[in-house]
């Protein structure tokens, strides 16, 4: 145990790959874009992104270039979707990269006329059928797609668009496609076919196979998480969230406990701290309502959760000591908490709580028994 902090992430590769072969049994011969973007929800994208092109992943997606150029710089080849904004400064630095582009707003056409970089640059067109967040409206997707076709060192490579409710409303996502569907079939009519088109974000891939194009875009799904707010078996938490206890005292009745006096003991109790806050993506809204597993058994939160800190009940607990292995998020024994346990308990959802898990904490991959420490 060489940790210089003892609180850490473990990574199992294996259910990485299992989660991406059930993925392809879903989808057949579609191309898959791995969404890796916020470091893989968490996860690691540099290693992420390696083993899912060495699994045959058709592409990668990222929020930024900045994402996708450190991908690049850690051996990824395969092509790389940048979701968000790009400066247009950068268009020769993405294009040299092999990463595509997204274009969402009409008037970027006239950087593209603009761009003089020496290789091309490959663009997909972000439709807006009802997400209301970035994406050109379907009726400027033809007169854009048609500018694009004329543009000698820009490819239109890809078209697509993203459901809002394709993981609680499926009658809205419905009327999307439709919305979709009718753009591609008024790009068809006039020679248009980028090639690659796609809109099946990790919902759509499990409830709404109609929505399958050419390739799909799985991204909580990889991860063995549910993107609904119910779990499902398909897939495998590839992560789990693990400390050990740095510090273990009794307290007598009326000991106030961290920030803010929340916590007052009504009794004797044995308490324990674990090197983990929220600036290590514990939530702190977990004061006082959170648990931990510790020893197979769950131990409760006490009082605020802090930056770096976060003090648990472990009265009654068979000999307690620093040391103790905790587990955040996993499984201990016969119980588990899972990233969706953490998320209802809070208000919010699974993805941001793994998102959310902070740099400082080390990351452990697995493949099969072996870990590799980074």
């Amino acid at each position: 145990m060489d940790f210089i902090r003892p609180a850490w992430v473990e990574i199992d590769l294996g259910k990485l790959k299992y989660n991406f072969l059930q993925l392809r049994k879903l989808v057949g011969d579609r191309k898959i874009i791995g969404v890796v973007k916020a470091d893989a929800y968490g996860h690691g994208a540099e290693r992420v992104s390696l083993l899912l092109e060495k699994l045959g992943v058709y592409a990668l997606a990222t929020a930024s270039l900045e994402e996708a150029l450190v991908l690049r710089k850690h051996g990824v080849s395969v092509p790389i979707l940048v979701l968000g904004y790009v400066y247009p400064e950068a268009l020769p630095i993405a294009a040299k990269n092999n990463v595509c582009v997204t274009l969402f707003d009409k008037d970027f056409v006239k950087r593209l006329k603009e761009y003089k970089g020496e290789q091309t640059l490959n663009v997909h067109i972000n439709v807006d059928t009802g997400m209301g967040r970035i994406g050109i409206m379907p009726k400027e997707a033809v007169e854009t797609s048609k500018i694009i076709m004329q543009l000698p060192k820009v490819r239109l490579h890809g078209l697509y668009t993203h459901f809002s409710t394709a993981d609680s409303d499926l009658s809205f996502a419905k009327h999307q496609l439709t919305n979709f569907q009718n753009l591609l079939e008024q790009l068809r009519e006039i020679g248009i076919r980028p090639p690659v088109i796609h809109s099946a974000n990790s919902a759509a891939i499990i409830n709404f196979k109609e929505s399958y194009f050419d390739a799909v875009r799985p991204g909580i799904i990889l991860y063995g998480l549910s993107p609904f707010d119910y779990p499902i078996d398909t897939f495998k938490p590839v992560m789990s969230f693990k400390a050990r206890i740095v510090y273990v005292k009794k307290v007598k009745p009326g000991r106030s406990i961290s920030y803010g006096r929340t916590f007052i003991s009504e009794k004797e109790m044995t308490l324990a701290t674990i090197p983990v806050g929220y600036a290590d993506g514990l939530p702190r809204a977990l004061s006082n309502i959170g648990e931990v597993l510790v020893k197979g058994r769950r131990a409760k939160i006490v009082g605020r959760v802090t930056m770096d800190q976060t003090v648990i009940d472990v009265t009654d607990f068979p000999y307690i000591h620093p040391g103790n292995e905790v587990v955040i998020i996993g499984k201990q024994g016969n119980e588990e908490i899972n990233a969706m346990d953490i998320a209802k308990k809070i208000g919010t959802i699974n993805y941001e709580i793994v998102s959310r898990i902070g740099k400082r904490v080390k990351r452990i991959f697995k493949e099969e028994e072996d870990g590799e420490e980074v």
